[in-house]
């Protein structure tokens, strides 16, 4: 039986969704319809949910836009809310029916996803049905422009084998894994090497199944394009005419290759090369020259700006230069060089720190993305502006012409899934957008389609305590937990450049805690519901971590030996309770990550580095 809703030039089918489909529940595919379809206006995106044929079809117009509209009809339908800790529905045999069409739409057509710290923090040691799961996740979240940066290791080792180098030099430049982050954004070099023959041919396997699937999947992989970073002895090694960045957080910096210098297109020119035989070529490339404060003296900013343009339009000639906007870049100079629609700034942290309404002149008529980092570090901790974010964007659409779009943009991921799935909504929601509304529905379909007012309340508290977090209280992401600090009597905060200030009241948590635990009757079976009561009474648990240390240290001010006895032996024993609690769920145990690492090697050596 054929359906048609609308006027539609042609229609296709997608194997990648059906393989996404039997991924989340096997026969899906067979029980859900999905179609693409290609209309005559190509401004919007949009999905269509309607009953065809006695099952549910899903269409849209391309398969990003059908997998947003599959996970909308699991959520609202069938109460299957799909995020990190759980990608897997419980499904009948027969679907429930749609009695009135749904359409969404959004012109928002770029919807970005992962930091380069996210590959370091997150996804260092993941196989390939990680990834995978991550790439279905991508799609139903309505993510098209995902960063693709893993494989870059090979990629860099086969750029310096034209250049002659040295492997030992190549070994010294490469950054291990977990730190490759930094190595990419020009930060630093060779920290964590040198890495195993076995792990370079690890990483260009496993980029090639990723870009692939991307693709499958109707993506664009935003490809790590050339920057100008060589190695810091390239002008002693090459004869290059570079540039010094200076050193980041003490670490030496590769140096840039200046423009003016004949090698810079040639250089360019290997790299691409590698890369599009590799990888393929790309419409995105991310590059981020002197990224977090990176000397610029001496560089001819409009220069570099046109001739990394320019080495990117002779790989593709449509390419997109995809560049972060944090601290000083992008640097204005260089941007004002690239025409307009060569460039898509990622304004990173708009969440917190708007930098699009900020910069006097925003982002020189570029396309920019309403980008939420909320995570730094990986940090874990509940945190997150929801009603703040929800009203940032609603401004930023309503004033800025080149918004062009959202991004996920957090340092580590695995945590906070409230904040994330709102993000992703916001492209496509019109309108005022009522916190209080949209959470009812969040509630109700991650707990199964169970409407518990428990459960509501609980997660009500949340959302204006630490879910509340001030629009103008700039901080990065969570507060710490205090048992991940330096013993010390007046601990604050753990790493060195946390900023934590206190914004709401603790009992909320401890409240909500136990109202979700007053749940646990009804909803104590739903996947969800467990990891969201062990993570919310894991935020209790720290929170009074922190309020027995303060205790502690007024004691050892007041020379008050009982008393500071009496919280040590609390403090230390909220730690063991806070061990037990976590030990209940791989998500937040260090074994599932040592396993992940030592599971990318092949033999005992490999395992042990990886480790």
């Amino acid at each position: 039986m054929l359906c048609v809703a609308g006027s539609f030039s042609m229609r296709a089918s997608s194997p990648a969704l059906a393989g996404m489909l039997e991924r989340i529940s096997e026969g899906l595919s067979r029980k859900l319809a999905t179609e693409i379809v290609v209309t005559d206006a190509d401004t919007v995106d949009f999905f269509e949910i309607t009953q065809c044929g006695g099952r549910p079809m899903v269409r849209g117009n391309n398969a990003v836009s059908v997998a947003v509209g599959v996970n909308y009809y699991l959520r609202h339908y069938t109460g299957n809310h799909l995020s990190w800790n759980n990608m897997r529905a419980i499904l009948p045999d027969t679907l429930p029916a749609v009695t009135a069409t749904v359409r969404r739409s959004t012109p928002l057509q770029k919807r970005y996803y992962m930091n380069y710290c996210t590959h370091s923090y997150s996804a260092a040691f993941w196989d390939w049905p990680r990834w995978e799961r991550e790439i279905d996740w991508m799609a139903l979240h309505g993510v098209n422009m995902p960063l693709a940066v893993t494989g870059s290791a090979a990629l860099w080792r086969n750029v310096l084998r034209r250049l002659e180098y040295p492997e030992t030099a190549i070994d010294s430049f490469v950054a291990g894994p977990g730190y490759q982050a930094w190595w990419l954004m020009n930060n630093l070099e060779g920290w964590g090497g040198p890495n195993p023959d076995q792990y370079y041919e690890r990483d260009e396997r496993m980029q090639r199944h990723i870009v692939s699937r991307m693709r499958e999947m109707g993506m664009e992989p935003v490809l790590p394009g050339y920057s100008g970073m060589v190695p810091h002895d390239a002008a002693s090694r090459l004869g290059l005419d570079v540039s010094d960045p200076g050193r980041w957080c003490g670490y030496e910096r590769p140096a840039f290759l200046q423009p003016s210098d004949m090698a810079f297109n040639r250089i360019a020119d290997i790299y691409y090369d590698e890369l599009t035989a590799l990888y393929g070529d790309s419409r995105y490339y991310s590059m981020d020259p002197f990224h977090e404060g990176g000397n610029s003296d001496g560089v001819d900013l409009a220069a570099a700006g046109r001739t990394i343009a320019a080495a990117m339009k002779r790989c593709r000639p449509d390419a997109v230069w995809v560049v972060q906007g944090w601290q000083e870049n992008p640097r204005s100079e260089m941007i004002a060089a690239i025409p307009a629609g060569d460039m898509v700034v990622l304004d990173l942290q708009a969440e917190n720190q708007p930098m699009w309404c900020a910069r006097n002149d925003g982002f020189g008529g570029h396309d920019w993305l309403y980008c939420m980092l909320l995570n730094f570090g990986g940090n874990v901790g509940l945190y997150g502006k929801m009603q703040a974010m929800a009203d940032g964007f609603a401004r930023a659409r309503g004033e800025s012409a080149s918004l062009a779009g959202v991004g996920l943009t957090m340092e580590g991921i695995e945590n906070n899934p409230v904040m994330y799935e709102l993000l992703c909504d916001l492209p496509w929601m019109s309108g005022e957008i009522d916190i209080d509304v949209w959470l009812a529905g969040y509630v109700k379909s991650r707990y199964g389609g169970t409407a518990d007012p428990r459960a509501l309340e609980a997660w009500r508290l949340l959302a204006r305590s630490v879910y509340g977090c001030p629009a103008d209280t700039v901080q990065q992401g969570a507060a710490e937990s205090l048992f991940c600090a330096r013993p010390s009597d007046d601990a604050c905060q753990v790493s060195a450049w946390a900023d934590t200030k206190p914004y709401y009241d603790p009992v909320d948590v401890e409240r909500a805690a136990r109202l979700l635990l007053s749940a646990a009757d009804t909803l104590g079976t739903n996947v969800n519901f467990v990891y969201d009561l062990v993570d919310v009474t894991r935020q209790a648990v720290a929170d009074k971590g922190r309020a027995v240390l303060r205790r502690l240290g007024e004691a050892a001010e007041a020379g008050d030996r009982e008393a500071y006895a009496g919280n040590a032996r609390r403090f230390l024993r909220l730690i063991d309770v806070q061990d037990s609690l976590l030990a209940t769920l791989p998500d937040f145990r260090l074994g599932r990550w040592l396993e992940q690492a030592r599971a990318c090697g092949d033999t005992p050596d490999e395992k042990d580095y990886y480790e």
